[in-house]
């Protein structure tokens, strides 16, 4: 079934004002126009709606039992085009997100917080989870976007690089990392295979001829920085953990080399359309960033 807006406006003003001449004057319309429009709604339901004689038109029992469902899909229409225009100027909608732990607790809380502030009828959620749980939450459209490290398999997804967050030695201040031979002959606090960071931290330790095998697997990075600053091993972690948990004044932090970069950056299904609460959000994320980037002189 074919109906317009126009035609079921046409139809509720008709049964309201029982007149095709005044109906007809309100929507700006000449009678053949209005009569042609009533005509084509019929025959697109298949009922005739109205009867109509020399003097009078009156709803038939079909109109009769049309007009409260017309009303009501005219105000739905009403509300579609509202909400629309609402998305649009940024007064109402949702903006929902993903990311990885350390994305969701250092540099995005800034930012929604001041995208909040300006937009405050935005409503902004997010879901925080591992590198494949972002992507699949971003698969299925469960999200309109996550923050995430570069997947593997970008099938049906479009990735664009925000910051780099390279991998950064952790280690007990008894076994500095300046000096090899000390960390290189502490546990190894390992993260879980199944997280995006394992298989960069092997890499990395085979590229510095350190022998990958873990003392400890964990799946939580809180954990691993926990165990060294106990001084039970040495991990390899994301720079910006650093910045989100304790890692405490026993810790060092030192920059070594790597095989490859690791980038977080914007993951989108494709065709990528974003939204504009989305567009706006991520233009206060860079902001973010490079503050963040000229606070470390980088």
């Amino acid at each position: 079934m074919n109906v317009s807006f126009r035609q079921l406006r046409a139809f509720i003003l008709i049964a309201e004002t029982s007149s095709f001449t005044r109906t007809a004057e309100q929507l700006h319309l000449s009678q053949p126009a209005l009569s042609y429009s009533i005509r084509k709604l019929e025959e697109s339901m298949g009922l005739q709606l109205l009867a109509r004689n020399t003097r009078s038109v009156e709803l038939t029992p079909a109109g009769e039992h049309f007009l409260p469902q017309a009303r009501r899909m005219l105000r739905d229409m009403d509300d579609a085009v509202r909400d629309a225009r609402d998305t649009l100027s940024l007064s109402r909608g949702t903006l929902r997100l993903a990311a990885l732990p350390t994305a969701a607790a250092s540099f995005l809380p800034i930012a929604i917080a001041t995208f909040q502030r300006e937009n405050p009828g935005v409503t902004v959620s997010l879901l925080d989870g591992r590198a494949g749980e972002v992507m699949g939450w971003v698969q299925r459209g469960e999200v309109d976007a996550g923050i995430s490290s570069l997947p593997d398999d970008l099938s049906g997804l479009s990735f664009e690089r925000l910051v780099d967050d390279n991998l950064v030695l952790l280690s007990h201040k008894n076994h500095p990392g300046g000096d090899r031979g000390d960390w290189t002959q502490q546990p190894y606090i390992a993260l879980t295979p199944d997280t995006s960071i394992r298989p960069l931290a092997d890499a990395a330790l085979r590229y510095l001829n350190v022998d990958p095998v873990p003392a400890w697997e964990v799946a939580h990075m809180s954990t691993a920085t926990a165990l060294v600053r106990e001084g039970l091993g040495f991990s390899l972690l994301p720079a910006s953990c650093t910045a989100v948990f304790n890692i405490g004044e026993q810790c060092t932090v030192t920059a070594i080399d790597q095989p490859a970069k690791r980038s977080i950056g914007l993951l989108q299904r494709k065709p990528v359309a974003p939204s504009p609460s989305l567009s706006q959000f991520m233009g206060h994320v860079r902001r973010v960033l490079r503050q963040d980037e000229v606070g470390h002189g980088r």
